[in-house]
């Protein structure tokens, strides 16, 4: 059982944490995940809780002059489905965070921690692989004496159920992922055992990229490709054939 809280005030803070304990510590933002592990006994060996909630402008959503959206680890469910940003250029992210939990959890959980716990159900993980997205790792090299990151796909980051290749060291600081284009259209639908408040039996995101062209006079939209994944039907999200 924890016995250590770390208040951290900035990124460095927290890998240097990280590099010295290890798996002995653990990251927490919104935590409501995490203290139903630790309340369960199912993280044994985490005696420090690190918590980045005070670190100045993690929970921003911005879009760079390359075209990329970006989250900070601290952007929860309810910054996405409030985000006229995400409704206009990543509709299926910001309609699946509508659809996580009740109002309480969308107001405390975050983007990143639903990723990083990994569950196939999940509904964020399912249009952030539709639309393209991979996620940043920082860590703190002690020898060197200076931090490291590592840019990894969101295809490459899972390996089964709630498992990911992330290292006991590393700490999520940036999702990003290609704003979507006026030519680009998509949407995110789950089904559940209740209409709210429910997890996911199956849910799907797509992002259809369409290629207009004339047909008879009359304009004729033409899908050029598709980018269609299912959560909750494998040990991982993945992408239909």
């Amino acid at each position: 059982m924890w016995n250590e809280y770390i208040s951290a005030s900035s990124i460095d803070e927290v890998v240097r944490i990280l590099a010295e304990l290890g798996e002995r510590a653990r990251i927490v933002a919104g935590a409501t995940d995490l203290m139903l592990e630790l309340e369960r006994g199912l993280r044994p060996r985490v005696e420090t809780l690190v918590d980045i909630s005070r670190i100045p402008d993690l929970d921003r959503i911005t879009l760079d002059e390359g075209d990329v959206l970006h989250l900070g680890p601290l952007v929860t469910h309810n910054h996405c489905a409030a985000s006229e940003l995400l409704r206009e250029r990543a509709y299926p992210l910001a309609r699946a965070a509508w659809e996580v939990g009740a109002p309480q959890i969308r107001n405390r959980g975050t983007v990143a921690g639903n990723l990083i716990t990994a569950s196939p159900a999940n509904d964020t993980i399912t249009p952030l692989m539709a639309l393209g997205a991979w996620v940043v790792l920082r860590s703190w090299s002690e020898g060197r004496g200076e931090w490291r990151e590592r840019k990894v796909p969101l295809d490459e980051f899972y390996t089964g159920v709630r498992k990911t290749i992330m290292q006991a060291d590393e700490m999520l600081v940036d999702i990003a992922f290609p704003a979507m284009k006026e030519n680009q259209h998509g949407a995110f639908m789950k089904l559940a055992l209740r209409r709210a408040q429910a997890i996911s039996v199956v849910n799907v995101a797509f992002v259809l990229t369409l290629d207009p062209s004339a047909s008879s006079g009359q304009a004729v939209l033409r899908v050029k490709s598709a980018a269609i994944t299912l959560g909750a039907v494998a040990p991982t999200i993945i992408h239909a054939p």
